[in-house]
């Protein structure tokens, strides 16, 4: 009989070897009817694959009501973004009916990232997937609420040349996030791509990821009366990472949000980083896979924003 691993989605088409390593670590859980499997603001002890039964997404919005993102049903799994961040719970989840299924421990799964072990490294790379997925999944609703802050709007971005810069390591370094990165780790990351240096308001492709050295990156959707500005992403952030991870079009328009200096990386170099078990590659995927965490949940916050503000105009039209 088949179990949890092999009847999940994501976890379906693994070779033996990678089940292996995943049952080696994985353990049962269950959860009775209306109980809490955990909260938000909880530690991210580990990833649930749901076996039976069915689970309920519900994250915080202003004025601390809640607002449901989705349900996780048979086969789907649950509290992913522990084995890619080490911030705390991003959302509620609770058991709508009886639940239970296996659960992989975060501190045994990176360890056996840190190997190199064959099922964490192709695992990881599903949970990006899936993280992606459910990104552009909440920026769609986005895109269909009608409800937009004038807060949030800006003036479109405008098609200008790029000027093309030539990147020091001294200036890689300065981020937070590369400077314990080695000589070779530098020269291959500034190999890995182009210095560009695109004055502010200007349109990004939409080929390949952008990471912001200098300056800001801006991702919005275009609305009557200017673009709603979703994100802004500072020096160290990667722009772009759910089409060049889920293999959609781009959701979001890019843009600098001031002169900014970056390093775009193609999308063909990108993808061999994902399932390259290298140590340099793994050590880029590490801050993507805590960028895609973050834009979930910067994504989740607009989307609760827009809720509430819905909430609030239907309550001020029963008026």
């Amino acid at each position: 009989m088949r179990d949890a691993l092999e009847q999940s989605a994501l976890f379906a088409g693994l070779n033996e070897t990678g089940l292996a390593d995943l049952r080696a670590i994985a353990r049962p859980f269950a959860i009775a009817r209306g109980d809490t499997l955990f909260r938000q603001g909880d530690p991210p002890t580990g990833l649930f694959v749901l076996d039976r039964g069915s689970l309920e997404i519900a994250t915080r919005m202003p004025g601390d009501e809640d607002a449901r993102v989705s349900r996780i049903v048979p086969g789907e799994v649950v509290g992913e973004f522990a084995l890619l961040d080490p911030g705390p719970r991003s959302a509620r989840v609770a058991a709508v009916e009886a639940a239970a299924g296996l659960f992989l421990p975060a501190r045994s799964f990176i360890a056996m990232l840190e190997e190199g072990r064959a099922g964490a490294v192709a695992a990881i790379d599903r949970l990006r997937t899936l993280v992606a997925q459910r990104t552009r999944a909440t920026l769609d609703r986005l895109a269909r609420n009608p409800h937009v802050q004038p807060s949030e709007l800006r003036a479109p971005p405008d098609v200008f040349p790029t000027n093309l810069v030539q990147l020091e390591p001294e200036t890689l370094r300065g981020l937070p996030r590369f400077a314990n990165f080695d000589d070779g780790d530098v020269a291959a990351m500034l190999a890995s791509g182009t210095g560009e240096s695109p004055n502010r308001g200007a349109r990004l492709d939409t080929d390949g990821v952008w990471l912001v050295v200098r300056g800001a990156v801006r991702s919005s959707f275009e609305r009557s009366g200017g673009h709603e500005q979703i994100m802004v992403h500072g020096p160290g952030e990667w722009a772009g990472l759910v089409a060049a991870i889920d293999g959609g079009a781009q959701p979001l328009t890019l843009s600098a949000a001031e002169d900014s200096v970056l390093l775009r990386v193609p999308g063909e170099r990108f993808a061999r980083w994902r399932t390259d078990p290298a140590r340099f590659a793994q050590t880029v995927m590490a801050g993507v896979d805590r960028q895609l965490v973050r834009d979930q949940r910067r994504a989740n916050r607009h989307l609760g924003r827009a809720i509430a503000l819905e909430r609030f105009n239907a309550r001020a039209g029963a008026a």
